[in-house]
């Protein structure tokens, strides 16, 4: 049996965990809505980062690569085969938010079309560390 540790969150949730200044916070809020302009279905998760990586390889599976900069050469569950630094245009993408703890933090998940990220969240409760720590 393998971890798990994901918990369902908001952005405002993590909003609330920061001590961040005022500045910083219209900030992040402003980049925020910046990404929802494209991507306006979300879902907020506190995960370890086995967790992000196994419930990004769960979204490569259904819904193609994820948008912007492919990191998955850092993966633990990589679902590109392409080790040079590249980007794809996807219909979802992720965006690390903060490290609360040792491998463990704030992650939102974007998606283009409301029935991914329905689908994406009936998901969450199979997300765990995957086999690699089972």
């Amino acid at each position: 049996m393998s971890h798990r540790t994901v918990i369902p969150s908001s952005f405002e949730e993590y909003l609330a965990s920061e001590d961040h200044s005022p500045e910083v916070r219209a900030e992040e809020q402003r980049e925020r809505k910046d990404r929802l302009l494209r991507f306006p279905y979300t879902l907020t998760l506190r995960v370890s980062f086995a967790e992000l990586d196994f419930a990004n390889r769960w979204c490569w599976q259904h819904f193609g690569p994820g948008d912007r900069e492919c990191l998955q050469r850092q993966s633990d569950y990589p679902a590109c085969d392409i080790a040079e630094p590249h980007s794809h245009t996807g219909r979802w993408m992720w965006h690390w938010l903060v490290k609360t703890d040792y491998n463990f933090g704030f992650c939102d998940w974007y998606f283009s079309r409301q029935p991914d990220r329905d689908r994406f969240l009936a998901s969450v409760s199979g997300i765990n560390w995957g086999e690699k720590y089972a």
